[in-house]
């Protein structure tokens, strides 16, 4: 016969009750024994990592600022990075020669060292004229550069050079080269034994034995 006393049914999940208590204890237990174990070590990493982090950054501004080591030569030569000259010939006509460094034994000297220097110049004509070498020496009061190591010459109008050294007078609009020469333009090719740039590139002769191939323009018929 089934009971309904209340005292009875307390005591039957009295049991249960102390159980599954004793669970949430043992848990508990173990959630702060595993605690006690995390948080020294996230303690000692966070130590490590603010005695470690200035070094980190140091290392990483050692990268970047670090550039070639000084010499004791150096300290008697100027050095500039990214210089720029601009000017004007004597027909008033501007013109700019850059580079990537420049070197100078003193400031009493008149020649400065250029690394991949370009020079732009304007023919009287207001035609743009750009001259790239490997490097160059600049002459300051004579207003010249000597290029060398594959010089370039661009006019605007498509006409292109190439030989192995020239001289630039800048302050004349003259450009000279004693190597062989190639020469395209939209008219043709040529090959010479030299060049003679004038009114800063608006005339080019080629020099030596000179050989043009000329396109023709083609009519049909």
């Amino acid at each position: 016969m089934a009971t309904t006393d209340p005292a009875a049914d307390a005591s039957a999940a009295r049991p249960r009750q102390r159980l599954t208590g004793g669970f949430g204890v043992a848990r508990a237990s173990r959630l702060v024994a595993a605690m006690k174990m995390l948080l020294p070590a996230i303690a000692l990493c966070l130590v490590a990592l603010v005695v470690i982090w200035p070094q980190l950054l140091r290392d990483e501004q050692d990268i970047v600022l670090r550039g070639k080591p000084i010499t004791p030569s150096d300290a008697d030569t100027l050095r500039v990075a990214n210089p720029r000259f601009v000017g004007v010939d004597d027909k008033a006509r501007p013109y700019e020669v850059i580079a990537v460094t420049a070197r100078q034994e003193s400031e009493s000297s008149d020649i400065v060292h250029l690394d991949m220097p370009q020079a732009d110049m304007m023919t009287e004509a207001g035609d743009w004229v750009n001259m790239t070498a490997g490097s160059g020496v600049w002459h300051k009061r004579d207003e010249a550069v000597d290029l060398a190591g594959g010089v370039s010459v661009f006019h605007e109008a498509g006409h292109q050079l190439a030989a192995d050294t020239a001289r630039v007078d800048i302050a004349a609009g003259i450009a000279t080269s004693e190597d062989p020469t190639t020469g395209q333009s939209p008219g043709g090719n040529v090959v010479g034994e030299g060049f003679r740039l004038y009114d800063h590139g608006a005339r080019i002769v080629f020099t030596g034995k000179a050989k043009a191939v000329l396109f023709g323009s083609g009519t049909g018929g």
